[in-house]
């Protein structure tokens, strides 16, 4: 029964993956996204209706020589309307603007019928110039429609759905006119496209049914523009680069359509005429176009953008173009002419139209809504005008070059058409990664300049207020300005209440020289001896400069103030030969004897000043019960660099109050110890405690070897140890981007970690049924395989930042992480425009369809989803000691009792807290 099952359970699993490869729509959008299919597939019906009748009737009526005068009357008129359409469409809503629209559409159709059966030539005109309108005009709704109710990501998975809407219309609708010209005449076609609007504003209707409020809400400007000009539109053009590179494309991609159309419909007319050209214009139209674009849209265009993307996509084209003129240079005709305008619009409605869509949806959408209509109207109908400008210079003056020369043309057109793709592609990326770095804040500390005389006065007066933070950031500013002299300020200031004060006096007086302070200084110390108090800045500027200074530094290290002694060694710490001269073995073996931890916390300080020649008193120090003593001494391990010391301050990164001056210390030994420390992590005789802050201690050491050791700790089993080198890895990252990452060990890495991520994910599969339920074991086991999986989801942006741009990469973490629908959108797209193919057919489906994880997760790994029993002896299994501890207690409490023999043997190996819940669960299973 099992086996008979089995195959049509996997020829369903392999349809839905087919399916969801074309088009995968999921809940909540199929309402939205058949409705807008509808909706385009209507408006295309009708437009390849009228489009064969009023392009037969003109062709008809007049000669070929007057087609390049309709082009040119197109432009103009068409501009001037697109221009009133976006001043009314900036000022009401995109609803009421498609209500308008429609209506009028339909009105018009009927009028035009009427006065057209009254045999008025100019109408033929009108009724062109209409068309070329209405295409444009009601697709370009449609389309600003959708990017206001799909986002970034819904756009990319269902724009070629509702590309495939408009082809399927176009090819009904084409023949339909081939079918129905020559019986029911040409002129009353026109009739039945008014039909299809009406059912296009219904598919409308049903479209922003539940999702109103962005289409109702949406103008073509905001508040602040909805009085835009035309110089407006243009600064906005001249001032993204963006959209100029669109406008460059379609100027170019619409001079080219312009062309290759007059040659298609040139050689047409020789053959045909009357209903037999509306026929065939519909049949080609039908049948041959868009039964490639069809096709197109169904298997190629999908697959295109996501192997490809948008830049890819859209060089199809002009490379299309370019190929098939070949042939009408060669053999110029029909056949010829009508290859070249098969390719130029299946690929223009398929490939290019998607392209170009995808284009305008990086950009902010007060700016897309505000120019996107204005581009695809106004450009077009200019870019057409030009055209027609361009064949009458062809044509009919000294040239008259014919359908071969415009042929060459087109080739040559071709060429700058395919540059600019290939810049859209670079600049769609930047535009994503702006609007990703716009959401960040970048504070940078500035610093004063210090120039002129009104300045110097404000911080002289700064530095003589009361305000002790402010008074030493004024005379820093002051110090830093070589021009100006510090003494009578410093004289002036050595005598403030203010110890702040008075210590940055002697140590901008140290930092140049300035002896005028010593007797201030001294009396300073001096009162210091006497009451016990400190004078640390006053000691280390007399030891600078004072002329008795030796004998000076003798008497302090001798003085029973801890603070004065700790002064004085920071004092002759830049002289060694002083230090060595001073500090004997005696002196050292005497304080680092002492009962007070102080003492012999400045018996590790003195070590590190004056060397350990002689002493092996820091090996005692740095085992001290105190931890001052202890943390002196890896400092002063830190200073000498002696690697006999190793081993204790490794061993201090256990201890919370020694953490960070062990991390420091370790720090300054530099690369030479990268291998050694390495090594610790791996020794399991070394307490995990330890070991997992060693990565924080590389971190430290920007440097190839951290690096190479840090990578080969990627692959450490505990989990806590990989997290930290990661974050060891991304800090380095940043700070030396210069370093050598391993490209291919990394890729490797993040593989293994998205196979993790949907091996917990299968494993979480049954017992989300337990998530919020009363089994208190299986709900904590649910909700810790949760955690788990947004901790390797933090691993896996963590290993793509070793790999991309990291700023960004944590930018789109944050984004996908937090789950906001418009910012994740444009991480999701921000990853799928930088990752390579392999990652992205593995990471985006993970990121982006969390409904189909199980089916992605079998597809990609073969992770088959198991039965709670199955699920919990893998996790029992696993290195992974609190998933052990959670699965041993849900076993208990499902009384699962097959379970028992691997939760002895687990116990076996475990450690204690692990082995306690074992011996609990393996009780209650045994009863």
């Amino acid at each position: 029964m099992v086996s008979e099952l089995q195959g049509p359970v996997w020829q369903m699993t392999r349809f839905n993956a087919l399916r969801r490869h074309l088009f995968d729509i999921r809940s909540g959008e199929h309402l939205r996204a058949w409705a807008m299919f509808s909706y385009l597939l209507f408006v295309l019906f009708a437009y390849y209706i009228v489009k064969p009748v009023s392009r037969a009737m003109f062709l008809t009526k007049f000669d070929i020589d007057k087609l390049p005068s309709l082009y040119i009357l197109i432009a103009i008129f068409g501009g001037a309307l697109a221009y009133l359409y976006s001043k009314l469409a900036a000022k009401t809503s995109l609803r009421n603007a498609v209500l308008w629209a429609m209506s009028l559409s339909v009105a018009s159709l009927v009028v035009m019928w009427w006065f057209i059966r009254m045999r008025l030539p100019f109408m033929i005109y009108v009724l062109n110039i209409w068309v070329s309108l209405f295409s444009v005009v009601s697709v370009s709704q449609g389309w600003l429609v959708a990017s206001n109710l799909f986002d970034t990501r819904e756009a990319k998975r269902l724009y070629p759905l509702l590309g495939m809407g408009m082809v399927m219309g176009a090819a009904f609708g084409g023949e339909f006119t081939n079918r129905t010209a020559q019986l029911v005449g040409t002129e009353n076609l026109l009739l039945a496209s008014a039909f299809m609007v009406v059912l296009a504003y219904i598919s409308f209707r049903l479209a922003i049914w539940r999702v109103a409020a962005p289409v109702v809400h949406a103008r073509a400007a905001g508040e602040t523009d909805t009085d835009f000009s035309f110089s407006e539109l243009i600064r906005d053009i001249v001032r993204v680069r963006h959209l100029q590179i669109i406008v460059g494309m379609m100027v170019v991609m619409y001079l080219v359509d312009t062309l290759v159309e007059y040659q298609f419909q040139a050689t047409a007319r020789m053959d045909y005429t009357g209903d037999r050209l509306t026929a065939f214009f519909g049949q080609f139209y039908g049948i041959y176009l868009n039964g490639v674009e069809f096709l197109f849209q169904l298997f190629v265009t999908s697959l295109v953008v996501r192997w490809f993307g948008v830049g890819g996509t859209l060089q199809i084209a002009p490379i299309a173009v370019a190929l098939s003129s070949i042939a009408t240079v060669a053999a110029p005709g029909v056949t010829s002419a009508s290859a070249v305008r098969l390719a130029e619009a299946s690929t223009r409605y398929t490939l290019n139209k998607t392209g170009m869509e995808l284009l305008y949806m990086p950009l902010p959408l007060e700016l897309r809504n505000r120019i996107k209509a204005f581009i695809d109207i106004c450009v077009d109908r200019l870019s057409r005008g030009v055209g027609g400008v361009l064949l009458v210079v062809l044509t009919t003056t000294s040239l008259n070059l014919g359908v071969k020369g415009i042929a060459i043309v087109v080739i040559g057109l071709c060429i700058p058409w395919m540059l600019l793709s290939y810049m859209a592609r670079k600049e769609y990326v930047a535009s994503v990664r702006r609007r990703l770095s716009s959401r960040r804040l970048d504070l940078q500390t500035t610093r004063v300049s210090v120039t002129d005389t009104a300045t110097i006065r404000m911080l002289e007066s700064a530095a003589r207020s009361d305000n002790p933070r402010q008074a030493v950031y004024a005379l820093e500013l002051l110090a830093d300005t070589d021009a100006y002299d510090m003494r009578p300020m410093l004289k002036d200031l050595s005598g403030s209440p203010l110890p702040e004060i008075r210590d940055k006096v002697y140590l901008v007086a140290a930092r140049r020289r300035l002896d005028d302070l010593l007797e201030t200084a001294m009396y300073e110390i001096r009162a210091a001896q006497a009451a016990g108090g400190a004078a640390r800045a006053a000691v280390v500027y007399a030891l600078a400069l004072a002329p008795d200074r030796a004998r000076l530094a003798e008497e302090l290290l001798e003085d029973s103030n801890p603070l004065l002694v700790d002064a004085a060694l920071e004092g002759i710490r830049s002289d060694r030969e002083l230090a060595e001269t001073l500090i004997s073995k005696e002196w050292l073996d005497r304080m680092a004897a002492e009962e007070d931890p102080r003492k012999r916390a400045l018996a590790a300080v003195a070590i590190g000043v004056r060397g350990d020649q002689g002493t092996e008193a820091l090996h005692r120090l740095l085992q001290d019960a105190d931890t001052t003593v202890a943390a002196a001494a890896c400092r002063a391990a830190g200073i000498l660099h002696n690697r006999s010391y190793l081993f204790a301050v490794v061993q201090a990164l256990g201890n919370p109050r020694l953490r960070g001056d062990a991390i420091t210390a370790l720090a300054a030994f530099g690369p030479y110890i990268t291998g050694v420390l390495a090594g610790f992590v791996w020794d399991e005789g070394m307490p995990l405690r330890v070991r997992r802050h060693i990565p924080r201690v590389l971190k430290r050491i920007p440097d190839q070897q951290s690096v190479d050791a840090l990578l080969g700790l990627l692959k450490h089993p505990d989990l806590s140890v990989r997290a930290a080198v990661l974050k060891a890895l991304n800090h380095i990252r940043l700070a030396a981007p210069e370093l050598r990452f391993d490209s291919v060990f990394v890729t490797e890495q993040i593989l293994g970690e998205a196979r993790y991520y949907f091996e917990l994910n299968a494993a979480l599969a049954p017992f989300l049924e337990y998530r919020d339920g009363r089994r208190a074991a299986s709900r904590l086991l649910a909700r810790s395989i949760e955690q788990r999986l947004r901790e390797s989801l933090e691993r896996l942006f963590r290993l793509l930042g070793l790999r991309y741009p990291p700023r960004e990469i944590y930018s789109a973490y944050l984004a996908v992480s937090r789950s906001h629908s418009g910012d994740s959108a444009a991480a999701l797209e921000f990853l799928d425009s930088i990752l390579e193919r392999d990652l992205k057919r593995i990471l985006l489906p993970l990121l982006d369809a969390p409904e189909h994880l199980l089916e992605r997760g079998r597809e990609l790994f073969g992770v088959e989803v198991k039965g709670a029993e199955e699920a919990i002896r893998d996790l029992i299994g696993c290195r992974d000691p609190w998933l052990v501890a959670c699965a041993m207690a849900a076993a208990a409490e499902l009384h699962l009792r097959n379970l028992a023999t691997d939760i002895a043997r687990a116990a076996a190996e475990a450690a204690e807290e692990v082995s306690e819940v074992a011996r609990s669960a393996e009780a209650v299973l045994a009863a």
